[in-house]
C-alpha cells in the first residue's frame, strides 16, 4: 500500500511539474509560426506566462495582411490530458466587418488527448449561443446555434437543420 501511495505521489508531482514548467510561450510562438505559413498573422499582442496558463492580451489577427479580428484576451490552458483555449470579446474589424457584424463574447475550444483529432467548441455572443466541433480527420467544422438572438448578418452562411440553424464547412 505504501508503494502505491509513493507511486501516485511521484506521478502527480511529475504531472504538476510538467504543467507548470512547460514552455508555454515557446509553444505559442511555434503555433504562430505555423499560422504564418497559412497567411494568418497575430500581432499587437502582449504575452503573460503564468503558472498554469498563458494569456495573450489584445491580439489582432491579420489574414494576408488585412486585419480581420481583435480580442480582449486569449487564455491558453495546456494541461496534460485536456487543453483549452478561451478567447473573450472577439470583434471583426476591417474587411471582415463588411461580411458580418457579429461579436463573440466568449469562445472556448477544448482538446482531449483521448480524442486527438476532435476539438469541442462553445461560443456565445450577439448571435446567441452555439456549440460545435472541429474534426481534424475529416477536416470538417460543424457549429449548431442552440439559442439564437440576432443572426440576420450571418444567416446567409447558415443552413436550417434538425436542431435549428447550423454552419458546416470543410477546410
Amino acid at each position: 500500500m505504501r508503494l502505491v501511495k509513493y507511486f501516485f505521489t511521484v506521478v502527480i508531482v511529475i504531472a504538476l511539474g510538467v504543467t507548470i514548467f512547460m514552455p508555454k510561450e515557446r509553444l505559442y510562438y511555434k503555433a504562430e509560426e505555423l499560422l504564418n505559413s497559412k497567411g494568418i498573422t497575430i500581432g499587437n499582442e502582449e504575452i503573460i506566462d503564468s503558472l498554469g496558463n498563458l494569456k495573450v492580451l489584445h491580439p489582432v489577427t491579420f489574414y494576408q495582411g488585412a486585419d480581420i479580428a481583435r480580442a480582449s484576451n486569449i487564455i491558453f490552458k495546456p494541461l496534460l490530458v485536456v487543453n483549452s483555449i478561451e478567447a473573450e470579446n472577439i470583434e471583426f474589424i476591417g474587411i471582415a466587418k463588411k461580411f458580418s457584424r457579429v461579436s463573440i463574447t466568449l469562445l472556448k475550444a477544448n482538446h482531449n488527448i483521448l480524442k486527438p483529432l476532435y476539438i469541442k467548441l462553445e461560443a456565445s455572443g450577439s448571435f446567441g449561443e452555439a456549440v460545435g466541433y472541429i474534426n481534424l480527420r475529416s477536416r470538417v467544422i460543424h457549429i449548431d446555434i442552440t439559442k439564437e438572438k440576432d443572426i440576420a448578418s450571418i444567416q446567409k452562411f447558415l443552413t436550417k437543420g434538425e436542431k435549428g440553424w447550423q454552419y458546416e464547412s470543410n477546410f
